[in-house]
């Protein structure tokens, strides 16, 4: 099986694995944890974050450990599916001591980190067992990392994953030429999923794409616009809705394709989850609509090698 196709199949298989999860308690002391991770996984620890109304911390492992002391008496939760990433082991060694307790988040209990850290939250999920972009194992990391923090509830997961899905046919539909880079841009907690988005663009496609806070974007990154770009918007409130709107007039303009998709309910993990469904579903469905085969990251094998070799121990 291709890449591109276990990616799919990986997605898609979220609708009924994500129900069945087996979900940690929420901490009694919120305000002492700290979540940290590198990649996927750093994501995955900011929307914790988020989920504590930032009650709880977050910072990449190097923070740690470079500035130990920031996890002096708190219990830290390392996020890592696979257990050997090499900053998030190192930093995990570091927090051994001066953390009140070490946590890992990761699929492979066997792993350096988990045998390292002091607890283990075991995230479970069946993969295709190809090595593809990383899609059901970050959305199950993300939702234990939610459920330590707030009570987590998946109903109506078909019905948000169907306006995902409609979403990224919109966007794959209005293709036209292939656009120079993607901006993904969103505030508070559809801020990871614009980064989450950003990456697994670049794992596709190689190309360049770049993830903003919708504000920031303005002081700065703008000035960067070209007139084949693509910007897109996760609006998770009505004055992200607001911003955005004013972003595409504007920039419709100037002939740059701006585009928003919008899931304001109260409920903040069913937004966000729309927004990751979209992040996932947005390039598999337009690597297929192009013919391809498998991730850029996979057939660059070059630097897959140099980033295999710096990132795993």
């Amino acid at each position: 099986m291709h890449s591109i196709d276990a990616m799919s199949r990986d997605i898609c298989s979220q609708k009924e694995q994500l129900v069945s999860l087996e979900l940690p308690s929420i901490e009694e002391n919120i305000e002492d944890c700290i979540f940290t991770g590198s990649g996927d996984s750093f994501v995955a620890s900011l929307i914790g974050s988020y989920a504590s109304n930032y009650r709880a911390k977050y910072c990449h492992p190097m923070d740690i450990v470079t500035s130990p002391k920031i996890v002096l008496n708190r219990k830290v939760f390392f996020v890592s599916i696979s257990g050997s990433t090499r900053a998030t082991l190192l930093a995990a060694k570091m927090a051994k001591r001066y953390a009140k307790r070490t946590v890992s988040i990761t699929a492979k209990p066997e792993s350096p980190l988990g045998r390292t850290s002091d607890e283990l939250i075991r995230v479970r999920y069946k993969s295709s067992n190809v090595v593809t972009a990383g899609t059901i194992g970050f959305t199950a990391c993300v939702i234990n990392c939610i459920s330590l923090m707030n009570k987590v509830k998946l109903n109506n997961l078909q019905k948000i994953f169907n306006e995902s899905a409609d979403c990224a046919e919109s966007l794959i539909d209005f293709e036209a030429d292939q656009p120079s880079k993607h901006v993904f841009l969103g505030n508070g907690p559809a801020f990871p999923a614009a980064l989450y988005a950003s990456l697994k663009m670049i794992e596709v496609f190689g190309v360049a794409t770049f993830a903003y806070n919708l504000d920031e974007y303005c002081h700065s990154p703008i000035f960067n616009i070209k007139t084949d770009d693509r910007i897109i918007i996760m609006a998770n409130n009505e004055d992200d809705v607001r911003v955005g709107k004013v972003i595409k007039n504007r920039l419709n303009k100037h002939h740059v394709s701006v585009f928003y998709i919008t899931s304001t309910r109260k409920n903040m993990i069913k937004n966000l989850l729309k927004f990751i469904f979209f992040s996932q579903l947005y390039p598999a469905k337009l690597a297929m609509k192009n013919g391809l085969d498998d991730c850029y990251f996979l057939k660059n094998t070059d630097l897959l090698s140099l980033s295999s070799s710096l990132i795993y121990t």
